[in-house]
């Protein structure tokens, strides 16, 4: 009798059991309820903690729409949300914990994401599946927030936000990952997120892939993909239509990124679509612990206010060094590329160089087309710290406004067209350096002059040529050791002026 007593209750074991003994740890069998408006924190994160428990294995989601607050994610867990499956971010910011992170460049306390995960090895979260974010009433919340940071006076990122503001701290991410190696997060499609969506912050090896992301544009700081401070970090495949900007690599703000000293380092961007967004791929503003070697192909950039971007400002110091981007095509873009060292500072004077002074280096740009864009190419140096190393490759712009550059050092435009409506096609000014090889023009038909130059000094202009109809092919003033060689003006004058 006992042993059939036995027997029977190894037949009656619940399905819990034989999916822990498979390493598959199903979120219904803890109790989740996909009914779309149950809670079910608590039987994920059990589900999560049991996996890990017992050394790792996957957790799923089957189709259903999930409730949940914040999960914390451990070590070695293949999480997978499946298709036809939706985990909803639970929208009560009282109930959100907070936790330590950073934001913005500082580290601080932040509120806890739809997934969090500290000093973590081996993570996966994956899926046909959705993560929906509910942001309504977290932006709702920073709206109500910055109102009342203004009147207090505040405008910078610290101090933490004042008694009686909605949020006591930032706003939660859909993925956010601090010091973890061997991520993959995979196929998901992402939508309303509080702010930034997935935000890697000094992890390793981490790859992106088949991800869609999709905000409203108006909502407030929903960047789609921002590393932060991280190394070899590849982003492949992905659709990102958001808020804000569409990937930022990012390593720190001011004195709090250098502090830390952790660069962002070895990403590669290929083969993604970006609509709408501040910026299709950008680096900065924070990007004190420095950024270098970037490689972004195969990109399409539709619709984004700025396509490529590079900002900084006096204050930031750190590098911006050994980027190159290859095989772009950008349309219905306000700016293709934009290089700021300006930004949150308009100051135009030469200052001392000291550690708060920011640099760019070796800017490769190749083989982009740009159409139906307003500004081809807007490019601010500062007068103690010249972009050094741009350079631009057959390419072709088709847009209002041409080529605007100024401290620009060791430059190269070679085998260019910029076909724009109003002004130069290329303005140089404070140019230190520059070779122009192969620059084109087939639309200047009244007196603007195709080149620019003021300023300068060694500028070397070669096989050029114009159209019959061009009356003046270059105007330069206050520019040393300037040599044309090889250039076919027809009957285009050559204005020099001192």
């Amino acid at each position: 009798m006992k042993r059939f007593i036995l027997l029977i209750q190894i037949i009656c074991l619940p399905v819990l059991g034989f999916s822990q003994e498979n390493g598959i740890y199903n979120i219904k069998d803890y109790g989740a309820v996909g009914d779309g408006s149950t809670l079910s924190t608590h039987a994920i994160q059990t589900a999560i903690d049991s996996c890990n428990a017992n050394g790792g294995g996957k957790v799923i989601v089957p189709p259903g729409n999930y409730v949940t607050g914040a999960l914390f994610l451990k070590s070695n867990i293949y999480f997978e949300v499946y298709s036809g499956a939706t985990l909803l971010f639970d929208d009560t910011i009282e109930n959100c914990p907070i936790v330590d992170g950073r934001w913005e460049g500082i580290e601080r306390k932040v509120y806890a994401s739809l997934f969090t995960g500290h000093d973590l090895q081996n993570v996966t979260i994956t899926g046909r599946g959705m993560l929906n974010g509910q942001g309504e009433a977290w932006w709702e919340a920073f709206y109500k927030t910055r109102d009342i940071r203004a009147k207090n006076g505040i405008t910078e990122r610290e101090p933490d936000n004042p008694v009686g503001s909605p949020l006591r701290v930032p706003r939660p991410r859909m993925i956010n990952l601090y010091n973890c190696t061997n991520v993959l997060i995979s196929e998901l499609t992402i939508v309303n997120s509080p702010s930034w969506t997935i935000h890697p912050v000094y992890c390793e090896n981490v790859t992106i892939e088949k991800i869609s992301i999709i905000q409203p544009y108006d909502s407030p700081n929903t960047d789609g993909i921002n590393p932060e401070s991280c190394k070899n970090v590849r982003i492949l495949n992905c659709f990102v239509d958001c808020g804000d900007d569409c990937i930022t690599i990012k390593s720190g703000y001011n004195e709090d990124g250098r502090r830390v000293a952790k660069p962002c380092e070895n990403i590669v961007i290929s083969n993604c679509t970006f609509a709408h967004g501040h910026s299709a791929i950008g680096i900065g503003s924070e990007m004190s612990g420095d950024v270098r070697n970037v490689t972004i192909s195969n990109c399409v950039f539709n619709g984004t206010l700025r396509g490529i971007r590079i900002k900084t400002g006096r204050g930031r110091g750190g590098v911006v060094e050994n980027y190159r981007a290859d095989n772009i095509i950008m349309n219905n873009v306000t700016t293709a590329i934009s290089i700021d060292m300006y930004y949150g500072n308009k100051d135009t004077a030469k200052l001392p160089v000291t550690i708060e002074t920011p640099f760019f280096k070796n800017i490769q740009l190749s083989n982009i087309t740009a159409v139906n864009v307003e500004n081809a190419l807007i490019v601010k140096g500062l007068p103690e710290a010249p972009v050094e190393g741009l350079s631009i490759v057959n390419s072709n712009f088709t847009s209002k406004n041409g080529f605007q550059t100024s401290f620009i050092e060791n430059a190269k435009f070679i085998d260019v067209t910029v076909n724009c409506e109003n002004g130069n096609p290329l303005t140089i000014d404070n140019g230190e350096t520059v070779d122009i090889d192969g620059f084109k023009s087939e639309n200047i038909e009244n007196n603007e002059a195709i080149i620019k130059l003021s300023n300068s000094n060694d500028i070397y202009i070669h096989n050029c040529n114009t159209k019959e109809s061009t009356e003046i092919f270059l105007q330069s003033k206050n520019t040393e050791n300037l040599k044309l060689d090889n250039n076919w003006l027809y009957g285009a004058s050559v204005v020099n002026e001192k």
